[in-house]
């Protein structure tokens, strides 16, 4: 179970995880794109960045909606919505990416 976290705590998780998303999706868009050249060695680097990057987001995640949802601990929300604003970021760009192109 998780302990109570200060405010300082949530934001620097909230923080943590936006940039984990980043790193997630990012390192997801480079796989691709190495997986569409067929480099293997880029494939395995991009591959593990996204498994740990992903490893991060969801235990960071996991634990404050655990938090949410059996606590009613809503001081872990903004890591949810930073989460989800990560996420939504990184897409956006990756996709912006592939229009310039």
């Amino acid at each position: 179970m998780m302990e109570t976290l200060t405010g300082t705590e949530v934001i620097q998780l909230s923080i943590s995880v936006f940039v984990v998303q980043l790193i997630f999706i990012g390192s997801r868009t480079w796989n691709i794109r190495a997986i569409a050249e067929k480099n293997v060695l880029k494939v395995l680097y991009t591959g593990a960045v996204i498994h740990l990057s992903w490893l991060v987001s969801v235990a960071i995640g996991a634990t404050s909606m655990y938090s949410i949802m059996t606590n009613f601990e809503w001081r872990y929300l903004p890591v949810v919505f930073f989460s989800m604003s990560g996420g939504l970021l990184g897409s956006y760009l990756g996709l912006k990416e592939k229009f310039k192109k």
